[in-house]
């Protein structure tokens, strides 16, 4: 005696492929736009990033310069941080951030810099300077500048402190792809 098929089983078994199916198209699409627009390397944003890093290469130089006695004048901050308009300075010990209007002289040498909304240091990175853009949609990009560091030694610690990917722009200096964990960015730059 041949088997039957009921059809509402016929109907529960197409409905739970079509459902199971459609979730991993949904999971499969979302997981591309991620990987192209979200948080990962983003081929366009690194070019831009080179290019205006190229063309300002000597800003980029005066205003480490500038940072570098801002950090011998706070030998003991925890954090110095310097924008157009304000220059922080985190001293150990202290409840908040001690801050002062940003002199002409040094908002000229940060006006050269395209699209940098804070240069950062802080001495848990080592001698590392960053150089953040904000001003874009998410994720952040960041020029880090670490005289010491080698090629190597810079993708050594991008891959330590979660960015996802770099690029060598020259003797000292590398464009740290995103972190795509907004926990792990606010830890590394709190």
């Amino acid at each position: 005696m041949p088997h039957r098929r009921s059809p509402g089983r016929v109907l529960v078994v197409t409905l739970l492929v079509v459902t199971a199916g459609y979730l991993a198209w949904r999971v499969a699409v979302l997981a591309g736009l991620e990987a192209h627009f979200g948080s990962g390397f983003d081929e366009q944003r690194f070019n831009r990033l080179q290019q205006e890093y190229d063309r300002r290469e000597d800003a980029f130089a005066r205003a480490d310069a500038r940072m570098r006695k801002l950090i011998a004048e706070h030998p003991r901050a925890e954090r110095i941080d310097w924008s157009r308009y304000r220059t922080c300075v985190r001293e150990p010990g202290r409840p908040s951030d001690t801050c002062t209007t940003t002199p002409p002289r040094d908002q000229k040498v940060y006006d050269a810099l395209w699209g940098v909304s804070v240069i950062l240091y802080q001495p848990k990175d080592e001698g590392r300077t960053f150089y953040r853009f904000y001003h874009e949609d998410p994720p952040r990009y960041t020029i880090m500048r670490a005289p010491e560091d080698t090629a190597e030694e810079a993708e050594e610690y991008a891959d330590a402190h979660g960015f996802r990917s770099t690029r060598p722009l020259g003797p000292g200096w590398t464009i740290l792809g995103p972190i795509d964990d907004i926990g792990r960015e606010e830890k590394q730059f709190p």
